[in-house]
């Protein structure tokens, strides 16, 4: 074990060293500064590059890349596919927004992404647009109910943490003008979705969902427009300095999601 007092040497060595302050005292722990979290996050690239030189054998697959999306994204398109790439892969469930800032920082290696997300100076590339329709049991649906009337006529799941997708849908009925029957409230579509496989409530999913809702059992109500959302394999350029096998993962990993996304129906 390193003793404290290494530590604290080794510390004020790095401060002197960088002519700043790497660490700071908060409620009697220690954190790191903004300056601090920077050079960390550039050490985790650094060493992780390394490790891949040591490992550059073909039965090695070298440190892990840290990939993250949201919870849907991961769970349906890219958790199906990430087998396909012949690397050690860490993933995380995260908001959008998180996504971006930790690719930026550098706490992220690769993110799946909206297109609206990608800011400077990350690199990405497209591929492909994630449809959304709202979905609903057959027996759920008043008889007599028009396609365009279901999403008002039975009660809803709906998905929260992420405003933008509620709010599109508030906004749909507004101008129809209608009301949503919010019965259940979700942190995620995951959720949504076994809410609406159980019959009890309507709900707005990716259609890459469309396996586990089959139509002989469920109506689809395709939204289109402002609820289809374009997706990016997004990273920072210092990745493909510091890891060696990046480029080559991140070309598998755009092409298996692209052939995926092409599928979707």
């Amino acid at each position: 074990p390193v003793r404290q007092s290494q530590l604290s040497r080794q510390l004020s060595e790095l401060e002197e060293f960088f002519g700043r302050p790497l660490t700071e005292r908060s409620r009697g722990r220690r954190r790191l500064t903004p300056e601090g979290r920077r050079l960390a996050e550039h050490a985790r690239w650094t060493l992780s590059g390394l490790a891949d030189l040591l490992h550059a054998k073909p039965d090695e697959l070298g440190a892990p890349f840290v990939l993250a999306a949201g919870d849907s994204v991961l769970t349906w398109l890219v958790l199906p596919r990430v087998a396909t790439v012949s690397a050690r892969v860490s993933v995380r469930a995260l908001p959008a927004h998180a996504v971006s800032a930790g690719l930026v920082d550098g706490s992220i290696d690769l993110g799946v992404v909206r297109a609206d997300e990608v800011a400077h100076p990350l690199v990405s590339k497209p591929l492909g647009t994630i449809e959304h329709a709202f979905y609903a049991a057959r027996s759920l649906v008043p008889r007599g109910t028009e396609q365009a009337e279901i999403p008002f006529r039975v009660p809803v799941a709906m998905q929260v943490s992420d405003r933008d997708f509620s709010t599109r849908l508030i906004e749909a009925a507004s101008r129809r003008h209608e009301s949503l029957h919010v019965t259940l409230e979700c942190e995620t579509f995951p959720q949504v979705l076994s809410a609406v496989a159980a019959g009890g409530h309507g709900g707005l999913l990716p259609t890459l969902v469309r396996s586990s809702l089959p139509r002989s059992r469920f109506h689809e109500l395709l939204l289109g427009g402002r609820h289809a959302s374009r997706l990016r394999l997004a990273w920072a350029p210092t990745l493909l300095r510091v890891r060696p096998g990046a480029g080559r993962v991140i070309s598998a990993l755009a092409e298996s999601l692209t052939a995926a996304l092409a599928q979707d129906p």
